[in-house]
């Protein structure tokens, strides 16, 4: 055990990444880390490294001792390895890792976290590395420091004239600069050939990106009211100089006719072009440091969580406890009671319900009869406590549709996190389909995927078959991202 109070520090080094989406890093290049010196483990330099966005799906994280140094040719350090998203919450963490570093040596892990498990709130990671040269430790030193991705958007209108007597080799085309330094976008729209009952639409781009090291491509449908839809999505990168894409959107040339007065106003589709794109980093830099005493730091954070758990507990016992509850959920079987104030600071929709001279807030009684009486007491006992209990696959797809009725976004986004940890090729299909109902584009295109990256084993499927029976667009949908994927 360490005696000296120099040797005994352990050395946080705290690094968030803004715009981490954005990284244009690929396979085998790497973003790193600010330089940091940890002078608690014999003067030694260090920089993390990540590889963000490889081929296998998965975000490497390395830590890496630097080459040029003063420090001892050896050390031998203890240290954790860490993700978190914006919200502090732990994404992934290896701790209590033990290594001999020599000078310029990279450790970590080559597949530390699947890219499909990054949920970050506001596109932001923070990456933390602790370091120590023994097992147990008084002080701290903690550095802070922040990389910015710079990120730009334009928006252009893309009006197609004369959209009704397109033919299969007709194409209609748009030009979009960027930036002043010749970085374009070409789009080109056209219909599907013969080989489909229905003329399909699709876009095809082409990119000449010098300045610009990423971009995203977005593509939505307006209609003669102004609002939007998504009907397509494409990245580049900065080595795809005249790389053409395909995107199939999401909807056929009839389906549009038989909407003409909502779609085709004089005969002119509207698209409108979102792109957002990278030139690189804004901004990085050591931001503050902080030291102090470790077992007082973490004493300080006991008594914080022991006040948040505190508060938690007396927010469920009014959960508990209906004397003083103001309203009621009703289903077709049973009355929950509830209180307003919980029910509003929780769900936009009970505000507006209760702000107002709506029935609910006259009765003091909300009836739910599409829901059934698991589903709501699941509801209810999250709103108050931001927990789930005893989750299983169907229970999560009715939380779903509740959460996105009453829009409580974190519980929502907590079902789509669970659907998507117990997704199979069994019931991939049916998580489609209520993604596709409730027109979340996000949920959709996580399905999607998980299709295109299984199809051998979905499309063989009865489930798969009788899907298609039910569903024929969606299903050709999910087909055509097969089709452009591989």
């Amino acid at each position: 055990m360490c005696t000296n109070e120099y040797v005994n520090c352990e050395y946080v080094f705290n690094w968030k990444i803004k715009n981490f989406s954005f990284c244009w890093q690929i396979e085998n290049e790497k973003i790193c880390s600010p330089e940091f010196s940890a002078e608690s483990i014999e003067n030694t330099s260090w920089r993390l490294h990540l590889t963000p966005k490889r081929a296998d799906g998965c975000v490497s994280y390395y830590l890496c001792r630097l080459s040029k140094e003063t420090g001892p040719p050896e050390v031998e350090i203890y240290y954790d390895l860490i993700f978190l998203n914006a919200n502090k919450s732990v994404l992934n963490e290896m701790c209590n890792l033990k290594n001999i570093y020599p000078k310029g040596t990279s450790l970590g892990f080559h597949k530390f976290i699947a890219k499909n498990d990054l949920i970050l709130p506001h596109d932001t990671l923070t990456v933390r590395c602790k370091l120590r040269s023994c097992e147990k430790t008084t002080n701290v030193v903690e550095q802070f420091a922040r990389t910015v991705i710079r990120v730009d958007q334009k928006s252009v209108d893309w009006n197609i004239s004369e959209f009704r007597k397109m033919k299969p080799d007709e194409k209609k085309s748009i030009s979009i600069k960027l930036t002043s330094a010749e970085d374009l976008l070409s789009l080109d729209l056209f219909l599907s050939a013969g080989e489909y009952t229905e003329k399909i639409v699709f876009v095809s781009i082409s990119s000449s990106l010098k300045s610009i090291k990423f971009v995203t491509v977005k593509l939505l449908l307006k209609d003669t009211e102004g609002n939007t839809v998504e009907c397509g999505q494409k990245e580049f990168y900065s080595g795809e100089v005249e790389i053409f894409k395909i995107i199939p959107l999401t909807f056929a040339k009839n389906k549009l006719l038989r909407r003409k007065d909502l779609y085709l106003k004089d005969d002119q589709l509207s698209l409108c072009c979102e792109t957002a794109f990278t030139t690189g980093i804004a901004f990085e830099g050591i931001e503050r440091t902080i030291s102090g005493n470790f077992n007082k730091r973490d004493e300080d954070n006991k008594i914080l969580q022991k006040n948040i758990l505190s508060l938690k507990d007396d927010v469920k016992s009014l959960y508990n406890d209906p004397a003083l509850s103001d309203t009621r959920l009703c289903t077709e079987t049973k009355s929950y009671p509830a209180h307003i104030a919980i029910l509003c600071a929780r769900s936009p929709v009970f505000k507006a319900m209760f702000s107002s001279d709506m029935k609910e807030s006259i009765r003091r009684k909300v009836d739910i009869l599409d829901l059934n009486d698991d589903t709501v007491q699941r509801m209810l006992l999250y709103m108050y406590t931001d927990t789930l209990e005893n989750l299983q696959w169907e229970s999560a797809l009715s939380l779903y549709k509740a959460a996105d009725k009453y829009n409580i976004v974190s519980l929502r986004n907590q079902c789509v996190s669970f659907i998507e940890r117990h997704l199979s090729p069994i019931n991939v299909c049916e998580a489609l389909e209520l993604a596709d109902r409730h027109q979340d584009e996000d949920f959709k295109n996580i399905l999607q995927n998980y299709i295109v990256n299984n199809q051998g084993e979905v499309l063989d499927l009865k489930e798969w078959k009788l899907f298609v029976r039910s569903n024929s667009e969606l299903a050709a949908e999910s087909l055509l991202k097969i089709c452009m994927e591989y």
